[in-house]
């Protein structure tokens, strides 16, 4: 019996340091867990500081243009600057080459959420009200696409942003504004804008279509005798490019210290002119009419001033001050 007594004695010693053991591990089982939640939490705050778009921050636009090329040939542009990692303020501009016509929204805000951001717009200078979606891709480019775009009825041209928009970091590199741009940089822009669009054909079938304008306009033997004898232009650009490049470069006074009333008058409208403005001077509508690069589209109620650019600003100040013509 004193045997017996013994070995059960050593059985339940072996079962409870069994039980024991197996407390011991379930706790320390137990005690793992909570580990593995905090390895879960600190992922995820891991990745919430990773959408930082901080560095998307500047000039977008479409192949790449810097901001000097899209006042000179047209296009959008995208400037933006992200703070706190997500909070975003920017401007969307863009301008048609030929015309120059302008729509921008501006005070662009938001919070990028998962690399989209959508911002509701009433006025794109235009009239026209939609919803700006923006995608921050990963591929370090950026997608707009405007949604529920509403034209307003008073839009004649359709001009506005719709569609959707690629873009590219734009060069900002370039010292030249478009305030001083180059006489040879001039030459080109001028080529690009007026001249390349045509083949020989087209560009004299649309002179020889507009000659009945010309012909209507009182003015237009002045012009031209202005023209042949004190600029000595002979050829089509008479025709085919304005008087004046007042888009691109900023005149002084005496830069018409010899020029006549007239031209002086023609110039401050062809400022108009090249926004698409319809003029209801009948010699004034016949004149710009008789010149191929002029596309009316705009009545005068519906024009807006800030379709200007700052150098077409500035001259149109001076030139209104100037004009003298009756």
């Amino acid at each position: 019996m004193k045997n017996k007594a013994i070995i059960m004695i050593v059985c339940i010693l072996i079962l409870s340091g069994c039980a024991k053991a197996n407390n011991s591990h379930s706790e320390k089982a137990a005690d793992t867990k909570p580990e593995t939640v905090d390895q879960a939490s600190t992922t995820a705050i891991s990745q919430t500081e990773a959408e930082n778009y901080e560095g998307y921050s500047g000039l977008w636009t479409e192949s790449s243009f810097s901001h000097e090329e899209v006042l000179s040939y047209g296009g959008l542009e995208f400037s933006f600057q992200v703070t706190d990692k997500t909070n975003f303020n920017g401007y969307l501009f863009m301008q048609q080459g030929t015309t120059e016509r302008i729509a921008e929204i501006d005070n662009i805000t938001g919070k990028i959420i998962n690399g989209e951001l959508n911002y509701k717009y009433d006025d794109d200078g235009w009239g026209g009200s939609g919803i700006l979606h923006i995608t921050f891709t990963r591929d370090d480019a950026i997608q707009i696409e405007i949604q529920d775009y509403k034209m307003k009825d008073t839009n004649l041209s359709g001009y506005g942003f719709s569609g959707v928009y690629k873009l590219e970091r734009g060069i900002q590199n370039k010292e030249t504004t478009a305030s001083q741009t180059t006489e040879p940089d001039i030459f080109d822009i001028v080529y690009k804008k007026y001249y390349a669009s045509w083949t020989e054909r087209e560009m004299q079938n649309a002179i020889a279509e507009r000659k009945q304008y010309r012909d209507q306009c009182s003015f237009y033997p002045e012009v031209s005798n202005y023209l042949e004898n004190v600029r000595e232009v002979r050829d089509i650009s008479s025709v085919v490019e304005p008087l004046f490049f007042t888009d691109l470069k900023i005149y002084q006074k005496q830069d018409f210290d010899q020029v006549p009333p007239l031209i002086i008058h023609l110039a401050k409208n062809e400022i108009y002119a090249r926004h698409g403005y319809i003029f209801k001077n009948e010699d004034l509508n016949n004149y710009f009419k008789g010149q191929i690069w002029y596309e009316p589209s705009i009545t005068a109620e519906n024009f807006k001033d800030s379709v200007f650019n700052k150098n077409e600003q500035v001259n149109l100040k001076l030139l209104s001050s100037m004009d003298t013509y009756k």
